[in-house]
Parts: structure tokens; sequence; C-alpha cells
């Protein structure tokens, strides 16, 4: 009598995964630093995507057993004076909330060797206004691979980071900062080896143990629309920034009657007509204050 085998039982359930959220100006090596983390190819570069694409594609990866997404956040902070129109970085920016809403574990600020005005108004907007100073903030500084010691970066600049209240922290402070100084290319071939392999796999490991010290076991939640609000206002009152749609042009959305136009955004930004209603409330409050 062959027996037979017992019906497969249901999918084990995923593992709760928790939200890394990387953030930086364009060509910053967002995507170069999560493909360094992933160890492979994953998420498109600057130099094969178009440069002014706004999203917030996210990347699973698994970090000392624990099973994190990775978010590269491209354009989302172009809304300003970037090649990103405000209207659209407003509407990416609402989708990445809602995407977010299981948490956020950790942000991870992008930055090449050159830090500006630009990339403080960035850690601000994220750390402060975003994560209200809820969730640890890293820095990995891209584009070292010409330097003799990458780490000497922060040697020599961590004064001028502070003094511009850029203040990486982890959970579990030591000697490293909160900052990995890396090389997130391979380089060129030559001889039938990548110039920079060696430091590229040493980048590896700082990059993923940087991630694994610091990122919230408990991730910060909050809900997306009460959240959204909640920014717009913050935004509003420190008149820091100029992504949500009072700095944008009204033509962009076309209004029929007085306050924002619910049709415009639900084509615009690919949302419910409810959530457009509330957040064209939202906007129009913030415009009026």
């Amino acid at each position: 009598m062959t027996r037979r085998k017992p019906a497969p039982g249901p999918p084990l359930d995923k593992p709760p995964g928790h939200n890394i959220v990387f953030f930086g100006l364009s060509g910053a090596g967002k995507s170069s630093v999560i493909n360094l983390i992933l160890g492979r190819d994953a998420a498109e570069t600057d130099n094969s995507a178009n440069g002014c694409t706004f999203k917030a594609q996210s990347y699973d990866c698994d970090v000392d057993g624990n099973i994190l997404a990775l978010w590269d956040t491209c354009g989302l902070s172009e809304g300003e004076n970037g090649t990103v129109k405000d209207v659209d970085a407003v509407g990416a920016l609402y989708r990445l909330l809602k995407s977010l809403e299981g948490g956020v574990s950790l942000l991870v600020l992008c930055t090449p060797p050159r830090i500006n005005a630009d990339t403080s108004r960035n850690w601000q907007f994220f750390r402060e206004i975003v994560c209200g100073k809820k969730v640890p903030a890293v820095i990995v500084v891209t584009h070292l691979e010409s330097e003799d010691d990458m780490d000497r970066w922060w040697l020599k600049n961590e004064a001028k980071l502070r003094k511009s209240e850029i203040n990486p922290a982890m959970i579990q402070p030591d000697t490293r900062a909160g900052v990995a100084c890396v090389c997130a290319t391979k380089g060129k071939l030559r001889d039938g080896k990548h110039i920079y392999q060696s430091e590229y796999d040493e980048s590896r490991m700082k990059v993923r143990r940087l991630i694994g010290d610091s990122y919230l076991r408990k991730p910060m939640k909050v809900e997306p629309m009460k959240w959204f609000e909640e920014i717009t206002k913050e935004v509003t009152n420190r008149k820091c920034w100029r992504w949500p749609p009072w700095g944008l042009e009204r033509s962009e959305v076309k209004i029929e009657v007085p306050g924002w136009g619910v049709r415009e955004l639900v084509k615009l930004w690919g949302i419910s007509r409810d959530e457009a209603t509330a957040l064209a409330m939202i906007l129009e409050n913030a415009t009026d204050d």
C-alpha cells in the first residue's frame, strides 16, 4: 500500500521586517550603498537610471539573521531646487509614509565627502521632522576609494558635521560613532581584478555592521495620514523646506473650487479619492496658516 505524502501546511509567515530608510542628495550613492549591503546589483544607480526619478523602492536583506527592508528614497529630497517638481516630491513623500506604516527602525544619510547646506537640510528633514528624533540616524560617507585610509575622513570632519548639527547616533555607541566611511564601487577591471575590490569588501562589512548595531528593535510607528499632517505642520512652522505645495506652481494642480483639486491629486499621486480629499484638506490648511 502506497502511503500518501501529507498535504503541505500553510506557508510560514515571513518574519516582520525592519524598515531602514536611506536618504541623501542625488548622486550621493544611496543605491550603490544598498547594492553594497545586498552584495548584488539590485537598486538602479544614478548612472543607470534617470537622475530625476522620484520613488521609494525597498529591497529585503538578511543582516545577522534579521529581515531588513532597505528603502532607497530616490528623488525625495529634490522638491526644492532639484529636478523633481514639488508636487511630485510631496506625492512621493506620502507614498513613502504609507509604505512605512509598519514603522521605521533606522535612518541612513548617504553623502559624498563634501558636506554642504543641502546635506544639513536633508538631515534635519528626515531626522527631526519626519522622525521627530525618535529614530537613530547614522551616516555612510561614499566616494572614498581614492583615500589611503577611508576612516580618516571622519577624524578630519567630525567637528564640522557636529557644528552643522549633524550628529549620528547609534543604539550601542562605540568608537565607530555611527559613521561608516566607504567605497561603494569595485572600480574598473585591471588584470582580471577590480581595482577597488578589497576596499569594497571591507566597506560591505563596515556598513552591515553599522546597520546591525544601530536599528531599533521596536520601530517607531505612526498612521500615515496623521504622519503626513504632522510633517506638513512642522515644515510650515519651521519654514525650512518647500516640499509641501505652497511652493509649487498652482498650474500643476488645476483648482475648480477653492482648495486643492482632489481629482488632480488622485491622478498625479495614484491614490484613492478619500485619501486625496483628506490630503487636500491638510495641504490647504497648511497654506492658509
